[in-house]
């Protein structure tokens, strides 16, 4: 995969609610959704440009550590 894109932005976001380390995929999937689309706001309206945002995740021993990636599209 060869992403052309400029990186525009990046986060590292943590969270530990309950939902999460009640171990159902459906509400990580919640979780994950409603943080990258407000990051994804987030970047677009101090940048004024569209963005793809890419992701990745992983449970930890008390949450779960979503890395956030900004591409301009």
């Amino acid at each position: 995969m060869n992403i052309s894109n400029k990186l525009l932005d990046y986060a590292i976001v943590y969270d530990d609610r309950r939902q999460v380390i009640s171990g159902k995929y459906e509400d990580k999937r919640i979780i994950i959704e409603e943080i990258k689309n407000g990051f994804k706001a987030e970047v677009e309206n101090r940048t004024d440009k569209s963005v793809l945002v890419v992701y990745d995740w992983c449970e930890t021993h008390s949450g779960i550590e979503i890395i956030l990636y900004a591409f301009e599209s």
